[in-house]
């Protein structure tokens, strides 16, 4: 039999996870040929934190050896990417010149990280936080600095505070919004995390953005639009990502944020499918990992097997890898008209929740320092079920819910004001 010429192009965690899928299911009749940019096999690129804390090393976050590939017989062609698609050949050419020709392409680019409006951003000392490169980068900075300057609020910013303040580093954050995770936390949330962070030594600078990175030719510090200014020998860019789709654009696909995607995951050109960072889906982009899994299992079952199941996005929790701090955030986490709001708060604890309720059915969850119940609320929110004789005790928790009624409880939480 005629083996079909499958080329996918990116060799990140949405390829290595793809090609689990497909093997999985017995991908024998595609010929598979990877193009990646970065050197050598895939990696898990959600342990770039913990690997700039220290907290673990490079072998432990590879996801494929080279042998891998080979030992599969899949072709790589790493650290060679794809410059450009003829679609009327079906063919590709990568950046060291080899053609390749393929019946089915998919485009698995991924993002590169967003760039942020402040000048000098070439000066030695200032970096991106995205590659195992970076981080190399970062650790050969910051053994020569002691303070470092980390720029954003989110995830990633917050992360990458952390494992620089666990190398020994005077870490102080700067985030435009007025609090931590603003994305995924209300501010009263934000706040006690801010506080659980400032514990540990961290600094943070909020509702301000660097207008200019200053020194001659290395880093030594950071103008703020509100003119204050801040010494660093390191700074890190953790301010989001932008979907990698300049590839594609000069293919003629139609973009957006992201390639434009059907509900099969189709491009507009039949033989071109894509998954991940790079794709935007009725109008969504993607950043998380349980997303991209489902298009990974979705894409697969059609290519192997045929099966045309629409992809549709769901709610993801959200959770930040910080050891000892524990958060949740699923669906909506801002008051808004149509919501009801039902919050539980022991702040010499450090514990919060709120709930958020649309005709009586969780819309939005955000959990601070007891996540326990935090499985079972994103349960609720995903079945979207009325829960009308569950709403008095919600707050309290799944055990208060399930026994029925606050008196079948010895005794609810004490100190605590709903």
């Amino acid at each position: 039999m005629e083996r079909h010429k499958l080329i996918i192009i990116g060799n990140g965690m949405a390829t290595s996870r793809l090609l689990d899928e497909l093997l999985r299911r017995g991908a024998g009749r595609f010929d598979i040929t990877i193009f990646g940019e970065e050197p050598g096999g895939a990696y898990n690129r959600i342990q770039l934190s913990p690997l700039l804390a220290g907290e673990t090393d490079l072998a432990a976050i590879q996801l494929k050896s080279t042998d891998w590939y080979q030992d599969n017989g899949i072709r790589l062609h790493s650290g060679d990417p794809v410059v450009r698609i003829d679609r009327v050949a079906r063919r590709i050419i990568s950046r060291s010149g080899v053609r390749c020709d393929y019946d089915q392409l998919v485009i698995a680019t991924g993002s590169r990280p967003a760039r942020i409006l402040a000048a000098n951003q070439a000066l030695e000392g200032v970096f991106d936080f995205r590659t195992c490169d970076d981080v190399d980068r970062i650790l050969g900075r910051s053994g020569h600095c002691r303070e470092a300057l980390v720029i954003g609020g989110g995830l990633l910013g917050l992360e990458a505070a952390h494992a620089l303040n666990k190398r020994g580093l005077d870490v102080t954050l700067v985030h435009r919004a007025g609090w931590l995770m603003n994305r995924q936390l209300d501010r009263f949330a934000g706040r006690l995390l801010r506080r659980s962070l400032e514990a540990r030594g961290i600094r943070f600078v909020l509702g301000d953005e660097v207008a200019a990175f200053e020194g001659d030719c290395e880093l030594t510090g950071a103008r703020l639009k509100s003119g204050a200014r801040l010494t660093a020998g390191c700074a890190v860019i953790a301010t989001g990502i932008t979907p990698n789709i300049e590839l594609v654009q000069d293919a003629g696909l139609t973009c957006q944020q992201g390639l434009l995607v059907d509900d099969l995951l189709r491009s507009e050109d039949p033989a071109i499918s894509a998954l991940g960072e790079c794709i935007e889906h009725r109008g969504r982009t993607f950043g998380l990992v349980a997303p991209i899994w489902e298009q990974a299992r979705l894409l697969a079952d059609r290519l192997v097997r045929g099966l045309a199941t629409p992809y549709r996005a769901a709610p993801v929790p959200t959770q930040l890898k910080v050891s000892g701090i524990s958060l949740f955030s699923a669906g909506e986490h801002l008051d808004a008209p149509g919501l009801e709001a039902l919050t539980l708060s022991d702040p010499a604890a450090g514990v919060y929740r709120k709930l958020l309720l649309r005709n009586n059915r969780l819309a939005g969850v955000v959990l601070y320092g007891d996540t326990a119940d935090g499985a079972w609320y994103f349960e609720l929110l995903q079945r979207q079920a009325p829960l009308d004789d569950l709403i008095p005790m919600l707050p309290f928790g799944r055990a208060y819910c399930e026994a029925g009624t606050e008196e079948d409880i010895d005794a609810p939480p004490r100190d605590i004001a709903v």
